[in-house]
């Protein structure tokens, strides 16, 4: 959309007054006055010191990021489905179709096969395990979430699939499952009771309402339990990039790096010299691009060699870890994680200082949900990344938002010849007001500072007094009158920023908590 800056402007009203330089009562028309000797109370206001501020201001809009469609695993008779406005996430039943349930799960890998204990490793074994972990259904710990599938995942399949009603054989049918990125809010359902279901087919079209990565703890390896406390978790909204720890567990940082998730998802062994694979090269990468390798003494190979020893040290010396430099290094296992790019800190999935007995999820990283986009000039600075600005919504909240991406595509959004192009802007913002909560879009104002004036003295603007001789002047209260009525005087001020109905004044004689006369 284009954009159309609004400036909010004050008009000045002043009222020009001839006099000296005190006034009494009697000299200025009060609504108040009366006939006689009565007093008259003049209506007055104090003169503050505070920011006054005014701001340029421009129309955007807010949106969910991402639509979400979630298709059939199998071919059969839709016989139950999910309505408009439900919420899908982790455990929830989509659909039955030939009266079997279809559930979703959370993950980026979309099934492909049936899944059992005779079944090769890999990625979508990991994810099958990270949510059957994270909905409780290996409560004794068993499970070290990786990449095969053994008993002890087979266990877990069978309580969950007795939980839906099912007689569990620890077996998953491709046709069981739907990976979803998130929990989403349905908006069209496509499928409808008694009608056909094809393979890959639509059923519901949704927002997505909280992107979703699971990071998992491992504390178990080859049998052996590791130190299961996990703690010091990234705040929330914080952006995940490469290098940026995650979390601690048992005293080691567990990092992330920015990466393809599901060809190599996290460090599933312990490293140490002598290690080699494709997984010591990404903790070599990690440790290059984080400077913990200043002579570049370390070749980025996939061989774990003194040099990469080295660095490790260092990288874990500028986190404040003791490292004991007469014995060997070891990376533990889950030391780094491999994330998607664009990713935030969720809220951490357990409580911080928890001891943990087996693998676990314990954080979920994030996208937002919903952002406000914008157009901006090229080379606006108002726009840069990185920049704040205010966003005011239609119930006149205001929170601060910030610019996480200026887009690369200029268009002319003025069609207007020889015009500078625009390029879309997204501002991302932590807290949206619940009362836009029912609106796929909704129009926002985004407020940029204009002008500002520090710790002015400020009146209301219908304090200023036009002096016959030229400039401007405000009448303060200076005490009594030998006849009982409030004396007042003027003193010359300057006039600076107006803003919101306020001016601010700077002169010799202003200062604050002084006492303005202003029109009744």
């Amino acid at each position: 959309m284009g954009r159309g800056p609004r400036v909010a402007l004050v008009c000045v009203a002043v009222l020009a007054v001839a006099g000296g330089v005190t006034v009494a009562l009697t000299h200025r028309s009060s609504t108040t006055a009366s006939s006689g000797n009565k007093s008259v109370k003049l209506s007055t206001v104090a003169v503050v010191q505070k920011d006054l501020v005014t701001y340029t201001q421009t129309t955007a809009t807010l949106g969910f990021t991402t639509s979400t469609t979630i298709s059939s695993p199998v071919t059969g008779t839709v016989t139950s489905i999910s309505k408009s406005g439900d919420t899908v996430d982790a455990g929830s039943i989509v659909a039955t179709i030939d009266g079997k349930p279809v559930v979703a799960f959370i993950g980026d890998v979309p099934g492909y096969r049936d899944l059992s204990t005779s079944s090769t490793a890999g990625n979508d074994v990991r994810q099958l395990e990270t949510n059957l972990v994270a909905l409780g259904f290996d409560p004794n710990g068993k499970i070290h979430i990786d990449d095969v599938y053994d008993a002890s995942t087979a266990a877990a399949v069978t309580l969950w699939e007795d939980s839906l009603g099912l007689t569990g054989d620890g077996k998953v049918p491709q046709s069981q499952i739907v990976y979803i990125p998130g929990q989403v809010l349905v908006d069209t359902v496509s499928a409808t009771v008694g009608g056909a279901a094809q393979l890959g087919s639509a059923l519901l079209t949704g927002r997505l309402a909280e992107r979703k990565f699971l990071v998992a703890a491992t504390v178990v390896l080859a049998g052996a339990t590791r130190g299961g406390v996990v703690d010091r978790f990234l705040a929330a909204t914080t952006p995940v990039t490469t290098g940026k720890v995650l979390f601690w567990q048992a005293g080691y940082p567990v990092v992330a790096i920015e990466g393809d998730a599901n060809a190599n998802p996290a460090l599933q062994r312990d490293l140490k010299v002598g290690s080699v694979g494709a997984d010591v090269k990404t903790l070599e990468q990690m440790l290059r691009a984080g400077g913990f390798d200043p002579t570049n003494a370390m070749t980025i190979d996939d061989h774990f060699d003194a040099a990469t020893s080295a660095a490790v040290t260092a990288w874990w010396q500028s986190l404040g870890v003791t490292v004991d430099t007469t014995k060997a290094i070891v990376v533990p296992s889950g030391s780094y994680v491999v994330v998607p790019s664009g990713l935030f800190a969720g809220a951490p999935v357990v409580a911080d200082g928890a001891t943990i007995g087996g693998d676990a999820v314990v954080l979920s990283l994030t996208t937002a949900a919903r952002e406000v986009t914008t157009t901006a000039p090229i080379g606006d600075a108002t726009f840069a990344l990185g920049a704040t600005i205010d966003v005011e919504f239609p119930d006149s909240t205001i929170e601060p938002g910030t610019v996480v991406a200026v887009g690369n595509v200029a268009t002319n959004t003025s069609n207007t010849p020889g015009a500078t192009p625009s390029v879309p802007i997204t501002i991302h913002v932590d807290k949206i007001p619940d009362a836009v909560n029912s609106f796929v879009q909704i129009p926002v104002t985004l407020r940029v500072v204009a002008s500002s004036a520090p710790k002015a003295f400020v009146v209301p603007v219908s304090a200023l007094v036009a002096l016959a001789e030229g400039g401007y002047a405000i009448e303060i209260v200076t005490g009594k009158a030998t006849d009982g009525t409030d004396a007042t005087k003027l003193i010359p001020v300057t006039p600076g920023l107006f803003a919101d109905g306020f001016v601010a004044v700077t002169g010799d004689q202003v200062q604050a908590g002084q006492n303005v006369v202003v029109p009744s």
